[in-house]
């Protein structure tokens, strides 16, 4: 039951995170997050973006929406951790353009079993670097998941550099998969999994 929980709440969590968009930066984080909840619905609700057919239009559009609203790097930083400071200018960049392309693969996908679940703010806390905005997510069936929104001040606008889901850190399970590969395997390894997953999605996404 907390396994199946869990999931669902990956999925309406994500889906709700992707409608934040990258407008009113400037604004507190609590207040960026609901605000912006009604712009992903809007995308979500376009009826010329409905049906299986539109899948790639409509996916488009939520991430164009939503992307600049994430700090990929302090994502990506954060998931390689030590091994972060080894890594030349050339294999950070890369890395992090590999890892967005999961994370949008991933959980872009989620948006599409919308079904009018509804999102209460419970409270923020933030200092002048960083803010946890805690969340509640209710679905059609009563179901609460609690999703907490880690941000950094980032030269005055807030940005999402992890996410946890009832209790559970989007960044350190990623984390702990990248471990898993490295101590048997070089870098160089868990980079060519990394394009492998990359091309899966591709092929997917292409297939809708």
């Amino acid at each position: 039951m907390k396994c199946r929980k869990m999931m669902l709440g990956i999925g309406v969590g994500m889906c709700v995170l992707l409608f934040t968009s990258a407008f009113s930066l400037a604004i507190e984080p609590g207040k960026l997050l609901m605000e912006t909840v009604d712009k992903g619905f809007i995308v979500l609700k376009n009826p010329s973006l409905g049906g299986v057919e539109k899948t790639q239009e409509r996916r488009q559009a939520l991430w164009k929406e939503i992307s600049f609203v994430f700090n990929f790097e302090e994502m990506s930083k954060r998931a390689l951790g030590q091994h972060w400071k080894k890594r030349s200018s050339e294999e950070k960049k890369e890395f992090v353009e590999l890892f967005t392309n999961i994370l949008k693969d991933a959980y872009i996908g989620k948006t599409d079993t919308y079904n009018g679940e509804k999102i209460v703010l419970l409270r923020e806390k933030q200092d002048s670097e960083y803010a946890v905005v805690q969340t509640k997510f209710v679905t059609k069936n009563g179901t609460e998941i609690a999703v907490d929104y880690s941000m950094l001040n980032n030269g005055g606008e807030w940005k999402i550099y992890d996410v946890v889901i009832e209790g559970v850190s989007m960044i350190n399970n990623y984390r702990s998969q990248f471990y898993n590969i490295l101590l048997k395997s070089p870098y160089e390894t868990l980079v060519k999994r990394m394009k492998e997953k990359k091309t899966e999605g591709e092929t997917a996404t292409a297939a809708k």
